[in-house]
């Protein structure tokens, strides 16, 4: 029997403060409030029934929220991307609610779990012939180092760029240590460190289930750093209007690809995506040296904010705000077998 739609609840994270990593990253962890309430006035002007719902302290919250709802006929749409400050809290959000037996946008616990600790990205990606650079997950600083330099370090566990600067590329080892030992300390997670491609780096946007929709790639446009090694996306590049890099490195919506390359890099995008069981959207960002797209990230929950990118991308394709969170919803629903009351 087919569920019919009564209520969509829009439920996200309101983080007062972090537990771990630079003060600034409160910045990217606090965004989320602003970006859900552009999704709830674009599901607003699209006439659904939709409630707001923060999570702050405790994950007991989402079920007080979701008492008053059916759970046969209420869509959670997911806007949390961490919890309590902290990244793989997004993970713990979904697995409660489907704990609770509540449909949501977006991937399912065992997909976000696997997005959000890349090690198992990578370990995934790898099993699926899909490539992506060589690594390395660091729990001390002192292991023994087996891959080439350049190298770059990152957090095992974060999204948005959090815990990368430009002393993330490394290229030798009193280097490398200092960096894995920071982020040891200063994010309490292992350090993943991965060889350092250099080259044109792209953001495929994918919207759908069965068959995705890939939307306009976007590039990365590094043109003004002449530094190799410099030609990166830094946590203050994307989130710091007072850096001089948040203004150095502007996205190009299309990418101007051959037709080889373009079908290239959207069949690796669409590889990614399918292998790791991502639902409803995505995004894969990848860099593409000589002719070999070596994935990087795949992101589970892609920023929904009208400046993000993945808005970008969606505006490229001709849609508006509101038509790019209808059809995440309506994505959602044909998953589920469900239909609008």
């Amino acid at each position: 029997m087919s569920h019919r739609l009564s209520h969509i609840v829009l439920l996200y994270n309101e983080d007062t403060e972090i537990l771990h990593g630079a003060p600034t990253d409160s910045i990217a962890v606090q965004s989320t409030v602003a970006t859900a309430e552009s999704v709830f006035q674009a599901l607003l002007e699209l006439e659904y029934p939709v409630y707001k719902a923060a999570i702050r302290e405790s994950l007991e919250e989402i079920e007080q929220h979701l008492s008053a709802f059916d759970r046969r006929s209420t869509l959670v749409f997911n806007c949390c991307d961490g919890f309590r400050g902290v990244n793989r809290g997004a993970v713990d959000v979904i697995r409660r609610l489907e704990e609770l037996g509540f449909a949501h946008t977006g991937a399912n616990f065992a997909s976000a779990q696997a997005c959000i600790y890349k090690p198992i990205t990578k370990a995934i990606l790898i099993a699926n012939g899909v490539e992506t650079p060589a690594y390395q997950v660091f729990h001390s600083p002192n292991e023994s180092f087996r891959l080439p330099f350049p190298a770059i370090v990152k957090p095992a566990a974060e999204d948005g760029s959090i815990g990368i600067t430009h002393n993330s590329v490394v290229t030798n080892l009193r280097e490398l240590r200092r960096e894995v030992e920071r982020v040891l300390v200063l994010y309490c997670q292992p350090a993943l460190v991965e060889t350092f491609i250099p080259g044109r780096e792209f953001s495929v946007s994918i919207l759908g289930n069965q068959s995705p929709e890939i939307l306009p790639i976007a590039e990365q446009d590094y043109s003004r750093i002449s530094d190799p090694l410099a030609q990166l996306l830094t946590y203050q590049s994307k989130w710091d209007p007072a850096a001089p890099e948040y203004y150095d490195i502007p996205a190009l919506v299309p990418a101007d690809l051959s037709k080889s390359e373009e079908q290239l890099v959207r069949e690796t995008a669409r590889r990614a995506f399918q292998a790791l069981g991502l639902r409803d959207l995505g995004r894969i960002d990848l860099r593409l040296l000589n002719g070999i797209p070596y994935v990087l990230e795949v992101n589970e929950l892609p920023d929904l904010a009208p400046e993000a990118g993945f808005w970008n991308s969606a505006r490229a394709a001709g849609m508006t705000y509101p038509q790019l969170i209808d059809r995440i919803v309506q994505h959602a629903l044909k998953r589920e077998g469900w239909t609008l009351s």
